[in-house]
């Protein structure tokens, strides 16, 4: 690959309940992700954790900011557009 490639995940308008479905799911597999990596890391390889965990504390704190968007949302009967893209460049 030779140069950023950019795609484009998610595109929409969602009630606060869908994009609570969609976001926090994507947000929980990334913490999945992350905690299952401490786990093989720390114990079975006998690596640092800390990127891991310092990744945890980082989506923990993102997933709580998106529920107040969301629960805020739902308050006043607002739904939200929501576009996510990925940007996927080569590494030295």
């Amino acid at each position: 690959m030779k140069d950023k490639q950019h795609f484009q995940l998610i595109d929409g308008t969602f009630t606060p309940s869908e994009a609570t479905k969609v976001l926090l799911s994507l947000v929980q597999r990334k913490m999945d992700y992350h905690r299952l990596e401490q786990f093989s890391n720390e114990l079975r390889l006998g690596r640092d954790p800390s990127h891991s965990e310092k990744r945890l504390q980082d989506l923990a704190k993102l997933e709580s900011a998106l529920k107040e968007v969301f629960a805020s949302a739902d308050d006043a009967k607002q739904n939200l557009k929501i576009n996510g893209w990925i940007e996927i460049a080569p590494s030295p």
